[in-house]
């Protein structure tokens, strides 16, 4: 057998190995050119192209009867592409001064290495036009929406604003954000291999947003307009530090007007700072001082362990309490409950407490709504503190009675108010009645909603009596308003120094929480004011306030003031009828009743058929199963 030439081994090695290597050279251009050609494609298409998303219009905010309060407009976005630029210092100099930039930072933007780059967004369309006119090489255009705040600072804090980008960052922006802020479009810019712009779809961003929707909310700009006023005024005259309003229907929950002071105008929102910017009616906490008798008295009535004519000895203004002595401002002997609230007695509110225990009051103060957040619509609501009822000592009981070791916010006072104002019922609070999407359908509309019954409706009819007292002849005098009844009470409350655990000897917090007409309540207020340096009494510094918001608005509302009544009336025969139907007589007539006993009617002075005049006290004797 012949053997193989020497070296044919050799070449049928290399022919394979040359094959093979063509063979896998074939197949690689096949699967980058077939197998993955969209990928590629892509990757390519990605180098040369940048995609935006520009803002959508965002819908708008209304006031209850459609006034704007947050809206857009459209305005002009100016951008860069740094590598179309041919002479960066005559850029510099004509663009500067109407753009209010420097030179210097134009500049850098022109030694940027991407494709694109913002200039100024949100420009006055004028200013824009003006700009393009001048043909500058590298200049680009776009149209963009623009938040704006027609209304300045009015609901400044609980509107909130949103960012360049249009994104909801606080107040009802942020809340509603996924509501209002709308579709955005897609805007692509095309460059060559060298980063020289080929195509730009910016300018037709507009057509392709889509709008986001309207919300309208409870709030009326002419009642917030009021309240504002009123309550910077208030604030200035006794030289506070801050303060805040909240007026709420009481039937329904409705939020009127919401106001913080110091201002916020969202349209600067940079030059405020971070404190400014809380809405301070659900942000802020606050020990309520004697505001809270008001529960207090309600839930002792409503516990039927004392009633207005219950007598307590206050024991000239002066108790100690363990290592504690706790004061009245001015001394007194023996008070009823009523007085109690009339006068703001701090030793009788004690021994109320007492009288109820630590556990009623605890469970009491719960159920009117304090120690938690109400629900409403707003970021950053506080739920106020509570102490544990195993914490509550004597001197715990005694200082929570009348509103120290307690905190609560603006919101869940009106909210609580409320409940006694509208006949014991605990109502949802609310800011935002309605959205709407940008066809007109209604996508949401909210109603009056129930929470519980907290007291019954002659508890609350009790105690609106009691608080009227406090208006016409206690501590909040300067609450009254001519024609009109009003129920409220005050409140100054020492604050708490979160450095030593102890309270500052010079600084209060300063309240007056009403409503009106007593009659027919369509209003309820908080007032709160911190910080006051003239005077410290909340009747002194919040309670003209709340007269001033009040009155105006009654009037604006066209609510008309009581007519005059007749000095005298007949008395009827109310042998058999009940406690409330009694007190929907004294109610209609302007007398003053007491009761003996419980149940119905079984005596009565003066008898029936004599004349009575307004403000007699008229005595009805009870008695169970008639």
């Amino acid at each position: 057998m012949k053997k193989p030439k020497k070296g044919r081994w050799k070449f049928y090695i290399t022919t394979i190995f040359i094959t093979g290597l063509f063979v896998a050279l074939g197949y690689r251009s096949f699967e980058l050119q077939v197998l993955q050609s969209e990928k590629f494609s892509a990757g390519a298409k990605k180098q040369h192209s940048r995609v935006y998303k520009m803002p959508p219009v965002r819908g708008t905010l209304f006031d209850r009867n459609k006034k704007p309060l947050a809206t857009s407009v459209w305005a002009t976005s100016i951008y860069l592409n740094p590598k179309e630029v041919k002479d960066p210092d005559k850029l510099a100099r004509a663009i500067s001064k109407p753009l209010g930039l420097s030179r210097k930072k134009l500049i850098s933007l022109t030694r940027s290495n991407k494709p694109f780059v913002w200039i100024k967004r949100g420009e006055d369309p004028g200013t824009g036009k003006k700009i393009e006119a001048m043909g500058l090489a590298g200049v680009g255009f776009a149209e963009e929406p623009k938040r704006i705040y027609p209304n300045g600072s009015l609901l400044g804090q609980a509107i909130g604003f949103t960012n360049i980008d249009l994104k909801g960052v606080e107040g009802l922006e942020y809340s509603f954000e996924k509501m209002l802020a709308g579709k955005p479009a897609t805007a692509r810019i095309r460059t060559d291999g060298k980063g020289n712009r080929i195509s730009d779809v910016l300018l037709n961003a507009k057509e392709q947003s889509t709008k986001g929707n309207d919300v309208l909310l409870t709030v009326d700009s002419n009642i917030q307009h009021i309240t504002e006023v009123a309550l910077e005024k208030g604030i200035k005259k006794m030289k506070a530090d801050r303060g805040a309003a909240l007026l709420m229907n009481p039937q329904t929950g409705e939020i009127l007007s919401m106001a913080s002071y110091p201002f916020f105008d969202p349209n600067r929102f940079g030059e405020f700072s971070q404190k400014t910017r809380k809405n301070l009616p659900v942000w802020m906490s606050f020990e309520p001082g004697s505001t809270l008798k008001v529960f207090l008295a309600a839930t002792l009535l409503e516990e039927k362990m004392g009633d207005e004519n219950t007598e307590y000895d206050c024991e000239n203004g002066k108790r100690r309490i363990g290592p504690k002595v706790i004061k009245d401002v001015h001394g007194h002997g023996i008070l009823t409950v009523s007085e109690t609230i009339t006068y703001s007695s701090n030793i009788c509110a004690w021994k109320m407490g007492k009288t109820l225990g630590k556990k009623k009051l605890h469970d009491s103060l719960r159920n009117f709504g304090f120690g938690e957040t109400v629900g409403v619509d707003l970021p950053g609501e506080a739920s106020g503190k509570i102490q544990n009822l195993r914490n509550w000592g004597d001197l715990e009981l005694a200082t929570i009675s009348f509103g120290q070791g307690i905190s609560v916010t603006a919101m869940q006072l009106a909210t609580a108010l409320s409940s006694i104002a509208n006949g014991g019922y605990l109502m949802k609070p609310y800011i935002v009645k309605k959205i709407v999407s940008p066809e007109g359908k209604v996508l949401m509309e909210r109603n009056p909603e129930l929470v519980k019954r907290v007291i019954s409706y002659d508890t609350a009819l009790k105690v609106t009596r009691i608080l009227e007292q406090v208006v016409e002849n206690g501590t909040g005098k300067n609450a009254s308003i001519l024609g009109y009844r009003v129920a409220g009470k005050t409140g100054t409350a020492q604050m708490p120094n979160p450095e030593t655990g102890t309270y500052y000897k010079s600084r209060y917090l300063s309240s007056f929480i009403g409503f009106a007409p007593a009659n027919d309540p369509r209003l309820a207020l908080v007032v709160i004011v911190e910080n006051p340096r003239k005077h410290s009494y909340g009747g002194v510094v919040a309670a003209p306030i709340f007269k001033s918001i009040t009155e105006k608005v009654l009037f604006y509302m066209q609510i008309p003031p009581r007519e005059e009544k007749i000095e005298e009336t007949v008395m009827p025969d109310m042998v058999n009828k009940s406690a409330r139907a009694v007190m929907k007589w004294a109610e209609k007539e302007e007398v003053s009743v007491r009761f003996i006993g419980s149940g119905y009617v079984v005596s009565q002075h003066p008898p029936s058929g004599e004349k009575v005049r307004r403000g007699t006290d008229c005595t009805f004797t009870l008695k169970q199963n008639i």
